[in-house]
């Protein structure tokens, strides 16, 4: 499901909307606004997007604090915060259990039984120079033309265990029909992680697999009827990811 989403950042007069890939809902259409959502709701830190104090802040309290702009660098929590997302760069495969047979029959598997219609493989980044996020980023050569990894469609996708709370980053965006929706997780990075699914829950991939229903049913009994050579061969190409 693809759900529009503002761009906070864009020119207030007239607000940009754009696909939103950010968030378990995708209710954010861009880094800003979401690293913008977090900085306040999460670190409780007002700021250029969310200026605004909570509707239940007490007026004889202290001000929350504001992200303003550092003496030396001029640069924002919210701008440093960003800035670092940027170049940081996707973890890298276990390249040699990748190159291992195993891995790469489970690899074959992983797109065979259908996992790779929503755990995309591979995307290639606009071109440097692209205006983004209603015209205010320019992307840069460093993320342009950029062959990625992902495992993810960024789309949103009901597979049976939603929590029924829909989200958007403004009341007027809210869409009821993305309560038991959610975001495709990118796989890339998958062997550092203990708790997998939205809600941290499933303690393997196994389990995670287990937990599919939904519109990944019919993918889910595709896994249940390999062999066990195959599930392993499976695992192994999840382990190198």
């Amino acid at each position: 499901m693809v759900v529009k989403a503002p761009v906070f950042e864009a020119n207030k007069s007239s607000t940009a909307v754009q696909v939103g890939r950010f968030g378990w809902k995708s209710q954010h259409s861009s880094l800003m606004s979401s690293c913008a959502d977090s900085l306040r709701n999460e670190l409780g830190m007002r700021n250029r997007l969310y200026p605004d104090e909570y509707p239940t802040h007490v007026a004889s309290d202290s001000p929350t604090p504001f992200d303003t702009p550092d003496a030396k660098t001029h640069k924002t929590e919210l701008e440093r915060l960003i800035d670092e997302i940027r170049h940081t760069s996707p973890p890298a495969r276990d390249a040699s259990l990748a190159a291992s047979l195993d891995a790469q029959a489970g690899k074959r598997l992983f797109t065979q039984i259908g996992c790779a219609v929503c755990h995309v493989s591979t995307y290639k980044t606009v071109p440097p120079g692209t205006r983004i996020n209603g015209g205010t980023y320019k992307v840069p050569k460093f993320l342009g033309n950029a062959i990625i990894h992902p495992y993810s469609d960024f789309l949103l996708h009901d597979v049976g265990t939603g929590d029924g709370i829909p989200q958007a980053a403004k009341p007027e965006y809210l869409d009821q029909s993305t309560a038991n929706k959610f975001h495709t997780a990118p796989l890339w990075g998958l062997r550092f992680r203990q708790g997998l699914m939205h809600d941290g829950d499933s303690p393997g991939t196994e389990a995670a697999v287990k937990r599919h229903g939904g519109e990944a049913t019919t993918v889910r009994r595709q896994y249940e009827q390999l062999t066990p050579t195959e599930k392993q061969q499976l695992q192994q190409f999840l382990s190198s990811l």
